[in-house]
């Protein structure tokens, strides 16, 4: 066992839960070893630990009574275990996201977390909220490379790292979220978010203050391994963000990497184990696919609470807003335009009457499948809240937000898809050589648009304050909060449902094309009169593909995509601490009336709305410029309070009545 100066006095206490937990020093308290402090010797002896992990769990609380089982009847057979969080377990389920996340902090402190790295989505519902989710949390959020600069916002400081320590050994974990996050630009204001490298490297003193040091990060798989390489000082990274499964753990650089999918699909569990007489640290990793734990098996005090959460919001979720026989399939959304995306476009565009509507894929989070839609589709697709933005824009002006677009999302194969839109056609075009991008044209009803005319645009208002670098400050603002998102399309699917019988869009109308350069000349456009809803065989009807959120680590590594793709964190910015995921992935003129009898309904999950201002994935590139940037098309939007824009959001429903484990050894420093 390798000897080591430490401060802290080392010693086992127990929970209240059935399991025993560690005496936790936060960073605050550990004043490092100075000259004279006290030097504590560890003895040669073997130390065996699990750490159960979780990562973006994006409001998914009806698998907890089955995890919380399974955690506590684990941790029960163990003398030394943690749980911990990867981050973003906020935004992706109304019934948590209703009530700004309140749900899942009352679940996560049931279930014993202890310790959670700060994700993107922790921003969403607005600072004060963000504050005060994290005061009732009985773990602390932890971040090193999150610095509060303006004094003034309700955000706190929160701590780079936290020391768990076992009788005669300590574990520490160094915090490390995305840069910047994706998410509503107002949810960060007064944040700098720093280099994770940087960051790491100015933390090595931790390695001889430890036994075991482990990043906790919130950056993405792409992202952790270029961690890895640069800094070789950690004995396991745990990731999330790019909502990857690993089976088992990936070693890069001699470092173990480990992450557990999304949407609580899966536990990881990692075994850690050091070797009294050699010093080495083994590492046993693998993960529990939550679908295969028994049914019969489950916390009853936490499977009681998620029931009540959902009963709760039932009754207004369940409504029905339309019918559709197609379905409404968000796939492809990365290459042209999709069902989903047009119908969104079209419903942002008629709630406002503008001349031309768009909407980011990372704002698009789920598919609608055939049959009745209700309000609870609706809020799955889009659980951000966002407003509806409206601009007065040039075509010269707006073709630069389209060329931003593509670049944003380009790829080895060519430039991507990031916004959908309505109004509005646009064709890209590559280079034949190397399918870089070369130009893109944007037509008017067939026409090529007149790029010295304003315009009209409608979109959210995520981008359209500057959410994942988008820049309309050549656009004349008309309103900022011209409803909710969610309202116009609920709005839209009910006015269709009821002129034709249901919204049914053909799985793409050619709004959006991608073409060789060598082809410009010839390239026919659709008009606007082919931009209606059509029926559509079911023979033609495309099955959804499940996009590959990342490259495929092997056989091991399997994309598991929840709300998001690869494309649900879609957040390709510019800046190359920034991971997008795809998997992964936001908001005009009259205000909005409120529906009496949603809003009787909706009364008591209603919270006062943060005078924050407004503003808002799931991936791409790679280098201190890109080598962070992933496939995960994150979401890229938030609101200030959800509770209140979601509260909104229903008002627009109206009147209706509505495995294998690998196993790896490092040799300690």
């Amino acid at each position: 066992m390798i000897f080591k100066s430490k401060t802290f006095v080392l010693s086992l206490l127990s929970s209240s839960i059935l399991f025993s937990a560690p005496l936790v020093v936060s960073a605050d308290e550990d004043n490092n070893t100075e000259e004279g402090s006290e030097v504590v010797t560890v003895s040669s002896e073997s130390f065996d630990l699990t750490v159960f992990h979780t990562n973006d769990i994006h409001a998914s609380i009806d698998n907890f009574g089955k995890m919380s089982y399974f955690l506590t009847e684990q941790r029960a057979q163990l003398d030394n275990s943690l749980y911990l969080d990867a981050g973003d377990i906020f935004s992706g389920n109304p019934v948590v996201d209703l009530q700004d996340g309140e749900p899942i902090i009352t679940l996560l402190n049931q279930m014993g977390l202890e310790l959670m790295v700060v994700g993107n989505h922790e921003f969403d519902y607005g600072q004060r909220v963000f504050q005060d989710r994290r005061d009732e949390s009985h773990f602390n959020w932890i971040s090193a490379n999150t610095r509060v600069v303006d004094s003034s916002i309700a955000i706190e400081q929160m701590d780079p790292y936290e020391i768990f320590e076992f009788d005669d050994f300590s574990v520490g974990v160094l915090g490390l979220t995305q840069n910047p996050p994706a998410t509503n630009p107002a949810g960060i204001a007064g944040l700098e978010f720093d280099s994770y490298v940087d960051t790491a490297l100015q933390y090595e003193y931790l390695r001889d203050e430890v036994d075991i040091l482990i990043a906790l990060n919130h950056i993405g798989y792409s992202a952790d391994r270029r961690l890895a390489e640069e800094v070789d000082f950690f004995d396991l990274i745990i990731g999330g963000h790019s909502h990857t499964l690993l089976t088992e753990p990936q070693i890069v650089n001699g470092t173990p990497i480990v992450q557990a999918g999304s949407n609580s699909s899966h536990i990881g569990v990692v075994d850690l184990s050091i070797d009294g007489d050699t010093g080495e640290v083994s590492v046993d990793g693998r993960v529990q696919a939550v679908a295969d734990l028994s049914d019969d098996n489950v916390d009853e005090e936490v499977q009681n609470l998620v029931d009540q959460y959902n009963r709760d919001l039932e009754e207004v979720l369940s409504q029905i807003v339309g019918f559709t026989n197609t379905g409404l399939s968000r796939e492809g959304r990365d290459f042209g335009d999709v069902a989903l995306g047009n119908m969104i476009t079209d419903g942002i565009r008629s709630y406002v009457n503008a001349d031309i509507a768009v909407t980011n894929n990372g704002g698009i989070r789920a598919s609608i499948e055939p049959g009745d839609i209700t309000a609870r589709d609706v809020f799955t697709v889009d659980p951000f809240g966002n407003e509806l933005s409206i601009l007065d824009i040039t075509g010269h002006d707006l073709k630069e937000v389209i060329t931003y677009s593509v670049n944003r999302r380009m790829t080895d194969a060519g430039p991507g898809i990031d916004l959908q839109t309505s109004g509005l056609n646009y064709i890209v075009y590559y280079n034949d050589e190397d399918r870089s991008f070369a130009e893109v044209d944007l037509y008017i009803n067939g026409e090529p648009m007149d790029l010295d005319q304003t315009y009209r645009l409608a979109t959210n208002n995520f981008i359209a304050s500057g959410g994942s670098g988008y820049d309309f400050s050549n656009a004349t603002i008309v309103q900022e909060d011209a409803g909710q998102i969610t309202s116009a399309i609920i709005q839209h699917l009910q006015d269709v449902t009821a002129a034709l019988g249901a919204v049914d869009y053909a799985t793409t109308e050619g709004r959006i094309q991608s073409l060789p350069i060598s082809e410009r000349a010839v390239a026919e456009v659709p008009s606007d009169d082919d931009e209606e809803p059509v029926e559509e065989d079911d023979e033609s009807i495309e099955e959804d593909e499940e996009p590959i959120e990342e490259e495929q680590v092997e056989e091991i590594v399997e994309n598991d995509e929840t709300s998001e793709e690869t494309e649900d964190m879609e957040e390709v910015e510019e800046n190359p601490e920034e991971e997008t995921e795809e998997i992964s992935d936001e908001v005009s003129e009259e205000p909005i009336e409120s529906g009496s009898d949603l809003d009787e309904e909706l009364e008591g999950v209603e919270s006062e709305q943060v005078a924050e201002g407004t503003t808002e994935e799931e991936p791409s590139a790679e280098d201190e410029s890109a080598a962070e940037v992933e496939t995960e098309t994150e979401l890229e939007r938030l609101p200030e309070t959800a509770t209140v824009t979601w509260t909104v959001g229903l008002v627009g429903l109206g009147s209706i009545a509505t495995g294998t484990a690998a196993h790896f050894v490092k040799k300690k420093k």
